[in-house]
């Protein structure tokens, strides 16, 4: 970085963790259960320049008009807070840094329909090249997943989701899929799933941190 030149801080908002990248540093802390704890921890961090937020969600502009998982974030906009600020679901920019990557670093031409799937306390989902914003809201069966997903039987949880998202895969004729989120730190549940897809599965180069890269991205 130039000197005097700062930081664009990125901020990935979920639904147990929140992460933040700033400097190249990458710090997680678990999500506050009330308003006031939220805004105390998101201010703590240095005044960057520029930020970038990605959140689960229904966004529109700086306001997050509806948050499945985190209740006090309905029409919450971030501007009160921070003066340079851009906002995104965050499965679209779970998928923007991983397409990014997929670009710069591999020699082959990354697939053009990609799918990105993040699987953590919710279901995230986008597709590159489109901004679906049905993605923003839950799917009608995440309450099921959630409940399988809580028992532990990662053999069940694949094949219930293997079901689920090769519908979706097929509605939109995805050729590739990334996948990301925290169950996939489950010893052995990226291979488990990946077998129950119709399409290439791609395990996310940059884990948990994808989300802070793509919502930082959001000012390149």
């Amino acid at each position: 970085m130039e000197r005097g030149k700062k930081a664009i801080l990125g901020i990935d908002i979920g639904g147990s963790k929140i992460r933040f990248l700033y400097g190249g540093k990458f710090k997680e802390f678990s999500t506050p259960k009330t308003k006031r704890g939220f805004i105390d921890l998101i201010k703590k961090f240095p005044r960057a320049d520029k930020v970038g937020i990605s959140v689960a969600g229904v966004v529109n502009g700086t306001r997050v008009k509806i948050s499945p998982n985190i209740k006090y974030l309905k029409n919450f906009d971030f501007r009160k807070i921070f003066k340079r600020v851009k906002v995104d679901n965050d499965a679209r920019c779970f998928l923007r840094a991983e397409i990014r990557w997929l670009s710069h670093y591999l020699v082959a031409k990354p697939p053009s329909k990609i799918f990105g799937i993040t699987i953590g306390t919710g279901i995230g989902r986008a597709f590159s090249g489109k901004k679906i914003k049905s993605f923003e809201y839950p799917e009608r069966w995440e309450k099921e997943y959630q409940k399988i997903r809580d028992s532990k039987d990662d053999q069940k949880l694949a094949r219930y989701l293997g079901v689920r998202l090769n519908l979706i895969i097929k509605k939109y004729r995805s050729n590739s899929v990334i996948l990301g989120g925290g169950v996939l730190g489950r010893k052995g549940f990226f291979e488990m799933l990946k077998k129950r897809l119709s399409v290439e599965a791609i395990k996310a180069r940059f884990g948990i941190r994808a989300g802070a890269i793509g919502a930082a991205m959001l000012w390149n």
